[in-house]
């Protein structure tokens, strides 16, 4: 909202994303039948020294390509082992990015990766720019659409890797740079 509010009718930049207001909840439980939490990995700030507000997914996509190397690296895994590999709210142009920093560490996510800020506001479907964004984004998604798609063995196996920005209207306006920090969940539909 502090960026273009929507009554100030200013153009936007092509990089800029779609604010998602959405909410979603769970119920963790230690058993049951049901999704099943298999593995989590915590992420790390990540500061690439982006500055431009108008373009989230390049500050968020170094943190989550981070989380997601060290996933893989920790449990020897590689990308074709997942059915899914869900970002948060990198949109279309951190999407991109996303990928090419993995690609460079040799993990090529292009076949199994989606973002949920692509999922809610797809470029494709007019002139939304570079998708959605905020914590609405991964929240919805994953506690509707894909959770759905698990129960009903559509999915089995896959990566949520939840993404964010810390920064505030006041760092913004200071010129400070955006952090980045994405925590990665591995999720398993029972046999």
């Amino acid at each position: 909202q502090f960026r273009f509010p929507l009554e100030y009718g200013s153009q936007r930049t092509p990089t800029s994303q779609w604010t998602v207001t959405g909410a979603g909840s769970a119920v963790v439980r230690n058993s049951g039948q049901g999704v099943r939490i298999q593995q989590v990995c915590f992420g790390q700030v990540v500061d690439k020294g982006i500055t431009d507000i108008n373009n989230m997914g390049a500050a968020m996509a170094p943190a989550a390509a981070q989380t997601i190397q060290n996933f893989f690296n920790d449990t020897g895994t590689m990308p074709d082992d997942y059915d899914m590999i869900l970002t948060g709210d990198l949109g279309s142009i951190g999407s991109k990015l996303l990928e090419e920093l993995l690609l460079k560490e040799n993990f090529d996510i292009s076949k199994q990766h989606t973002d949920c800020g692509l999922l809610i506001y797809n470029p494709c479907d007019g002139d939304i720019n570079a998708g959605a964004s905020g914590c609405g984004c991964s929240a919805s998604v994953l506690c509707s659409y894909i959770l759905k798609r698990m129960e009903d063995k559509m999915l089995k196996n896959i990566l949520f890797c939840a993404t964010g920005a810390l920064m505030s209207p006041t760092s913004n306006q200071q010129g400070e740079t955006i952090p980045g920090v994405a925590h990665l969940v591995h999720l398993v539909c029972p046999s």
